[in-house]
């Protein structure tokens, strides 16, 4: 049976995925690995969207809408150094403040924001505050027209950018599941043996692999529809250790020994 059978059976049939438990392991990672990747598809489709966006959206307003500045001496100068310039857009806040009424600190409450501040560039994402002081780059002078290239040459180079990041992050959701399943197996390898069943640690992982289909599907939609699931990360274990305990009772209990 090929993996795409597989992935149908295991939406609704916990016997036919108790008789993967007798497949190679090597088809197993392989329905792992694609399983990732689905998971990993919202999360990736909303990051390449927004990276996008954002640099489209700071191109543009940065030579609209932003004053001219210069950043020398690792400071910031702009033509008004006593009052900041907050500039927001639906899904973007663009603040250049020469004057230190900013920090980081301050920053990181905001939504999406580049922040360039008297002595530090900081982009705030998801409530994260990323900072990088000017001086880290060494002394350099940088006007803003030469600012407004430098992100039309990114803008051209970003899906490099983005074809590395989506590579480390199936990289990092790709181990998350291996540890997530093993975690499982082990409780399904102690299960089995409460259930009567002759399950080897390797076949309850082959099984709760397949098991783990459910959640990821359910999940999926709902990171594809941006809605917010309530205690997530606790369901996604509880539903995976509930189906992998189904399967096991699929299993033909061990025969007693005969006198």
């Amino acid at each position: 049976m090929n993996i795409f059978k597989q992935f149908y059976r295991s939406l609704y049939s916990p016997k036919d995925i108790a008789s993967f438990r007798f497949q190679g392991i090597g088809k197993t990672i392989i329905y792992l690995l694609l399983l990732t990747i689905i998971a990993s598809f919202p999360n990736l489709y909303y990051l390449n969207k927004g990276i996008n966006e954002a640099i489209h959206t700071f191109s543009i307003t940065m030579e609209e809408e932003v004053p001219s500045f210069t950043i020398s001496d690792n400071i910031l100068h702009t033509e008004n150094q006593e009052e900041p310039t907050i500039i927001e857009k639906p899904d973007l806040t663009i603040i250049l403040d020469s004057s230190g009424t900013y920090d980081h600190t301050k920053i990181s409450s905001y939504g999406n924001t580049v922040a360039l501040l008297k002595d530090e560039f900081v982009i705030v994402t998801s409530g994260q505050a990323q900072r990088f002081e000017y001086s880290s780059f060494g002394n350099i002078t940088l006007t803003k027209e030469e600012l407004i290239d430098f992100i039309q040459t990114m803008d051209s180079l970003a899906y490099v950018f983005i074809i590395i990041l989506v590579v480390i992050y199936i990289l990092f959701m790709l181990i998350y599941k291996v540890l997530q399943t093993i975690v499982l197996a082990m409780f399904g390898n102690f299960f089995s043996k409460i259930f009567g069943r002759a399950l080897t640690f390797a076949q309850c992982w082959k099984i709760t692999v397949y098991s783990t289909t459910i959640p990821v599907i359910f999940f999926t939609i709902m990171d594809s529809l941006q809605t917010m699931v309530p205690s997530g990360y606790l369901l996604n274990w509880f539903i995976s250790l509930f189906l992998v305990c189904l399967v096991i009772k699929e299993v033909q209990p061990e025969k007693p020994m005969q006198p």
